[in-house]
Formats: C-alpha cells, sequence, structure tokens
C-alpha cells in the first residue's frame, strides 16, 4: 500500500461522517479535491482537513434534520409532539419562575431552555403544514 492509498483510505473513512445521499453525490468530487491539495508523500489527513471535514459533516447532517422532519412518527404525531414542547416550555418557565421567587438568580436560566423548546415547536408545526 502506498501513502496515496493510505490516504485516501483515510479521506474515505471521514467521508463517512457524511449523510449517504449527500456522499453518493459529492464524494469523488470532494476526495479529489483533497487528493489532488495533500502534500507528496502525505500519509495521514492533516488536523485541519479532519476538522474541516467533521465540521462540514455535522453542519450538513444538521442542516438536513432542520429542513423537514425525517420520522414517520414525528409527521404522524406532530400535533401531539407540539403540544409536549409547549407544555415542556411552559413548566420549565414555571419552574424558572418559582426558584427566582424564592430568591435564587439562576431561575432567569430556565427561559432558555424553554425558548428552545417554543422555537423546535414552532419549527415542527410550519415545516409539517407547508
Amino acid at each position: 500500500m502506498t501513502g496515496a492509498d493510505g490516504l485516501e483510505r483515510r479521506y474515505r473513512r471521514l467521508l463517512r461522517l457524511f449523510p449517504a445521499e449527500y456522499r453518493r453525490e459529492h464524494e469523488q468530487e470532494i476526495l479529489s479535491v483533497l487528493m489532488a491539495g495533500a502534500a507528496e508523500g502525505r500519509r495521514r489527513p492533516g488536523l485541519a482537513d479532519s476538522a474541516d471535514l467533521v465540521m462540514s459533516a455535522l453542519f450538513i447532517r444538521w442542516r438536513e434534520m432542520t429542513r423537514q422532519p425525517r420520522w414517520k412518527w414525528e409527521r404522524r404525531h406532530w400535533r401531539l409532539i407540539v403540544r409536549l414542547r409547549v407544555a415542556i416550555g411552559i413548566w420549565l418557565l414555571v419552574v424558572g419562575a418559582l426558584v427566582l421567587g424564592a430568591g435564587y438568580w439562576w431561575g432567569v436560566v430556565m427561559a432558555l431552555p424553554a425558548a428552545l423548546h417554543f422555537y423546535f415547536a414552532y419549527r415542527l408545526r410550519h415545516a409539517v403544514q407547508s
């Protein structure tokens, strides 16, 4: 096995982090650019290349998750999930208010997870309805 074969194999291993559909469309292109940009005799991907591939894979997976619901149960039971998220958000606000009323300043921090629950309920509702 030459250094180029080992480097290509390691790049392919990193490319497995990408979603399968994205990999089918773009793997050869990404791999050819990475191999063309690699220094002569290099056996392992550099730290910057590896970090860039991992971050890109995470970003693409996050983008696909937030685009629209993919799970069948989420499509079928979206009303239940939206109501549950809203109920959890309200519960977090109530707990935060009780903690704040007891004199602890960190009760304000409960507003952030509550806001996230409201936001995700809003996103799910509009993703399913559109």
